[in-house]
């Protein structure tokens, strides 16, 4: 028997885009994460949750330069944004 299930991710230039509607929320990525990210990398979403009725809380496992594990970061973001910046595999 086989299992699946999906997740969502984003490459480099999809989370800087939704790094900045980020901004103005309760969490979001430092400058200095953003300037670490591998510029190739792909972050995936580990968990994801509505946050007061109007946004997306989320947490990523990000790809570093030179680094092999992933950070985990905090984002908030509008569920348009969201959508529209991220991609779902299926595993």
């Amino acid at each position: 028997m086989r299992y699946e299930t999906t997740m969502r991710h984003a490459e480099t230039p999809g989370f800087e885009a939704l790094a900045k509607d980020s901004e103005g929320r309760n969490r979001g990525p430092s400058k200095e994460l953003l300037r670490a990210l591998d510029p190739n990398g792909k972050h995936v979403v580990a968990f994801s949750m509505v946050h007061n009725d109007c946004e997306l809380r989320n947490i990523w496992l990000c790809k570093l330069k030179g680094e092999k594990e992933p950070v985990r970061v905090y984002m908030d973001n509008g569920l348009d944004e969201f959508n529209a910046y991220t991609a779902t595999a299926t595993i």
